[in-house]
């Protein structure tokens, strides 16, 4: 019996050696293919058992840590050309305020200054969006939400913009209801969203900007405006840094409309694009502000 016993034991003991050999082994494996640099995924025997489910791990880890490169990567590609194309932007107006205002120091050149004027303006334009823009990507934009007029809001804004129409020769289109539609959102952040559709609307858009409110279980503000260029995405054109056309760069950084995007979430708003018919519609959606509370 005690010979039985002996055998018996030994043989587990056998079986045990064998399995923490082969486990060490996978270990060494494991940890060789871990120095490896240009090894992508962790390979082992599958046995089943718990040094599977901590590759599978290792591997789901490795994937992620991939796929964050990678992401890393195109963010580091957009911002040098951002880089690039906000310094064509600033050092381009700058370069003709300098020319103008040398014109117009040797010169009595009224025209001049009045170039030399708006080109300054633009480039303060720039400043401020990139101030915003820190502040937004710092997460340091907190709204403080009340009701907001949208009707009233949008025709004062349409009436402040109209030199700006005027210059474009567009033609601004809204009907007044004379009520007022309640919104629940930041006034200040709600102005910004509405004025940067109204410049956007005069950059790219041509003829005329419509503007249309409804009202139903949210508030929506609606601007549309005829375009010209085909090559809109829709769907990135709220991005940070978003230009459908290269050769478009004298006219914006390319982050207004993420402003845009960044504002409205912000207020558990929404905001969303769509072309049709040569048209490109804007719609902010916001929630309405109970008036019997």
């Amino acid at each position: 019996m005690e010979i039985f016993v002996i055998i018996a034991l030994s043989a587990a003991v056998c079986v045990l050696s064998a399995k923490l050999f082969s486990l060490k082994s996978r270990i060494g494996s494991i940890s060789k293919q871990l120095d490896d640099k240009d090894n992508t995924l962790i390979t082992t025997q599958l046995n089943g058992d718990e040094l599977e489910a901590v590759v599978k791990k290792i591997n789901l880890m490795i994937e992620n840590d991939h796929k964050a490169k990678v992401e890393i990567s195109k963010e580091q590609i957009a911002l040098k050309q951002a880089i690039a194309d906000i310094s064509h932007d600033i050092r381009t107006p700058l370069t003709a305020v300098v020319g103008y205002l040398q014109l117009a120091e040797n010169e009595d050149h009224r025209t001049n200054i009045s170039i030399a004027l708006e080109r300054a303006r633009y480039c303060s334009s720039l400043v401020n969006d990139f101030f915003e823009l820190s502040i937004i990507d710092s997460k340091g934009c907190e709204p403080v939400m009340e009701s907001v007029d949208v009707n009233d809001m949008l025709c004062e804004l349409i009436l402040a913009n109209f030199p700006n129409f005027e210059a474009k020769s567009i033609t601004p289109r809204f009907e007044d209801s004379g009520k007022p539609v309640y919104a629940y959102a930041d006034r200040k952040m709600l102005t910004r969203v509405i004025q940067n559709l109204i410049s956007n609307g005069i950059k790219y858009g041509s003829d005329r900007l419509d503007f249309t409110l409804t009202a139903d279980e949210a508030v929506h503000i609606s601007v549309s405006n005829p375009i010209s260029d085909n090559e809109i995405d829709t769907e990135k054109m709220f991005d940070k840094f978003y230009r459908a056309s290269r050769s478009r760069t004298a006219n914006g950084a390319g982050i207004g409309l993420y402003i845009c995007k960044q504002f409205i979430e912000a207020m558990d708003g929404s905001v969303s694009a769509s072309v049709r018919d040569g048209v490109l519609t804007i719609t902010v959606t916001l929630g309405i502000y109970d008036v019997s509370v």
